[in-house]
């Protein structure tokens, strides 16, 4: 599994986070049955350090407090829908996605802290110059908002989007094609889009650093990926389910189709790619 001895802090993380939007689009065919289910599922993981869900029906039941056989059926439902089986367990992968991003960034903490924590401010009062600095003529900054609408999909409240971008740090603001395609593949995920953040709003709420968060696991949950694509396929299973896991995960389709785990055609008939292939 992912999660190994040097991964886990020293005690449990008493909250996580629940990204609403992203749990309200997803779950919106649930009945509150299985919503409270699937919550009770994801608290008891977590409580666990994300170890994964135990393959038995009985301790599924058991964790999320089962006890009819409608119940029982709704357990099994959310089980199928929203958990990976790997090696002998069941996996949420956004949850687990979430749980190592966390985890990482408190032992980093823990590294610059015995380091000495960080790097001091240069001092507010340096020495004064003994020469006289050359003076550079100014140089007008190249605006890379045009090249970045122009690529956006969802081309909606301009005046908002340009002011936002040009409010980014420098270092995004010289990657207009990286960032359009970052809102585009994040813009195709959402399969109602209503819930989908206009590109402005997105701009400001630094949603593309989520994105690089996502990039940055996407070697190690390829393989989970993968497989529920793969099964898809299979089963001959045209979901909506399906629809959305593919477009939010459409680079690992790419892949998937370039290293010959399937096909183009496949991926087109059984997940729905045809507008993106």
């Amino acid at each position: 599994m992912f999660i190994n001895k040097s991964s886990k802090p020293q005690e449990k993380l008493k909250a996580w986070y629940l990204f609403t939007e992203d749990f309200v689009a997803g779950t919106q065919h649930l009945t509150n049955e299985q919503i409270g289910v699937y919550i009770r599922l994801l608290c008891w993981n977590w409580n666990k350090r994300c170890s994964g869900i135990p393959l038995d029906p009985n301790s599924h039941y058991r964790i999320a407090n089962c006890i009819t056989d409608a119940e029982k059926k709704s357990c099994d439902e959310v089980i199928k829908e929203f958990f990976v089986e790997v090696s002998d367990h069941y996996q949420n992968e956004r949850q687990l996605q979430e749980y190592l991003f966390i985890t990482n960034r408190i032992e980093a903490s823990k590294i610059n802290g015995r380091l000495g924590g960080r790097p001091k401010k240069p001092s507010q009062n340096p020495p004064t110059l003994t020469t006289t600095p050359t003076i550079k003529p100014k140089t007008k900054k190249k605006d890379n908002f045009p090249l970045f609408w122009n690529l956006i999909s969802n081309k909606v409240s301009k005046g908002i989007a340009e002011k936002n971008f040009k409010s980014l740090d420098a270092e995004w603001k010289d990657k207009p094609e990286e960032l359009a395609e970052m809102y585009n593949n994040y813009y195709h995920s959402i399969e109602d889009k209503k819930f989908c953040k206009q590109v402005g709003f997105w701009l400001s709420a630094k949603k593309y650093e989520d994105e690089v968060a996502k990039q940055s696991n996407t070697t190690e949950v390829y393989p989970l990926r993968l497989k529920v694509l793969k099964q898809a396929i299979e089963d001959k299973e045209q979901s909506s389910f399906v629809t959305s896991f593919a477009n939010q995960h459409f680079p690992d389709v790419q892949r998937a189709i370039k290293e010959g785990e399937f096909t183009r055609e496949e991926a087109i008939k059984y997940l729905n790619m045809g507008n993106r292939l």
